[in-house]
């Protein structure tokens, strides 16, 4: 028995090495030469013409989570003051606000087709979903938005939630696990479960319902198949700490982004299996030290920029053809706020950024 083993053990290591071998030879050109070849690249916008065009206050705690609407308008915001806040994002008003049984809600996300729907989940390890068409939509009403829905099934806090559409929802958590869900009955209809630790964030594949990518503190990417909920598809490493966030960019679904407490943010290929860029000073992480390094980041519509919220309260912006050229941000929003940014997000069509801190208040830029 003990010499079959080791047979094993040598065929895997083969393998291994196989695969290593493989990965070099698609590992033939960095980013920024293929962006050029050989020419020039065109310069991008940068500040003063990106600067701070509205900024909404109203939330009296710390900001945990915002997330635009489909129309590029709309966004919602989530908060330790216990409020969810839907604003129109050009006029700076508060549309909505909606009371939260619990103070404790870590994600928010509205439904991108209609946004009729939003959903939250915190520390109650619930997915509580909103219908917006339930209730008055005047944001001075005292007529309370009541829950459509509370989806419990999760043992572990609510970390992230998307809507795929109005039937469904998956939603990431503290458990380890993601879970596709059914709105309508609130019943599960897939668990994914395959990281050894919390389950940070979540992004979907663009114009693919079934394709969603996942991060986690045990240090791993994951991109998962719905109808393969057993196994995940793909498997990333090499974060050196805990992963804060993950996005898919959005002219190319086999793209995605992910940001660490190890320093960088990295950009990874689904077609070559690998890295292809990283900025940032890479760091080991401390266990003591809370400090988390980049806390969130998001691709501009064309996925040239990317935006990385750090919590020293500052926004770097990279531009991803200089990958292998340079390590450092294209611009800089130092002291984008007055503490630690905790969240932010690209608008649908392109046109302007959104940040939230834990000054309990949120920018948009453009």
């Amino acid at each position: 028995m003990s010499a079959k083993v080791e047979v094993a053990r040598q065929n895997v290591a083969k393998l291994k090495g196989e695969i290593d071998e493989i990965l070099k030879g698609k590992n033939d050109s960095t980013i920024a030469g293929a962006a050029t070849n050989g020419g020039t690249l065109a310069p991008i916008r940068a500040p003063p013409s990106t600067r701070t065009r509205r900024t909404l206050k109203g939330h009296f705690g710390k900001i945990t989570a915002m997330h635009w609407g489909g129309d590029s308008r709309s966004l919602v915001s989530a908060s330790q003051d216990g409020n969810l806040l839907l604003w129109n994002a050009v006029t700076s008003n508060k549309v909505k606000s909606i009371t939260l049984k619990s103070s404790y809600v870590m994600s928010v996300g509205i439904e991108q087709s209609r946004g009729n729907m939003i959903a939250c989940g915190g520390l109650d390890n619930l997915c509580t979903i909103y219908n917006l068409s339930n209730g008055s939509s005047n944001s001075n009403s005292s007529e309370p938005t009541t829950a459509a829905h509370e989806m419990a099934s999760h043992d572990g806090f609510l970390s992230c939630c998307r809507f795929i559409d109005e039937q469904n929802i998956i939603t990431a958590s503290g458990d380890s696990s993601c879970i596709r869900w059914d709105i309508p009955t609130g019943r599960v209809l897939e668990t994914f479960r395959e990281h050894e630790e919390t389950a940070m964030f979540l992004s979907l594949k663009p114009d693919d319902p079934n394709i969603f990518a996942s991060c986690s503190v045990d240090r791993t990417a994951k991109v998962w198949d719905v109808r393969t909920p057993q196994k995940s598809t793909m498997t990333f490493t090499g974060h050196l700490g805990d992963l804060n966030c993950i996005d898919f960019m959005p002219c190319d679904g086999n793209t995605f982004a992910t940001c660490s407490n190890d320093g960088t943010t990295r950009v990874w290929d689904m077609r070559s299996y690998q890295e292809v860029a990283r900025f940032g000073t890479l760091v080991e992480p401390d266990p003591f030290d809370p400090n988390p390094g980049f806390t969130g980041i998001s691709f501009s519509r064309s996925g040239r920029l990317l935006f990385a919220g750090h919590c020293d309260a500052s926004v770097l912006t990279y531009d991803i053809l200089s990958a292998g050229k340079t390590d450092a941000p294209a611009f800089t929003f130092n002291d984008a706020h007055e503490n630690y940014v905790s969240c932010l997000g690209v608008s649908p069509d392109g046109a302007a950024l959104c940040t939230g801190s834990w000054d309990c208040n949120l920018k948009v830029w453009a």
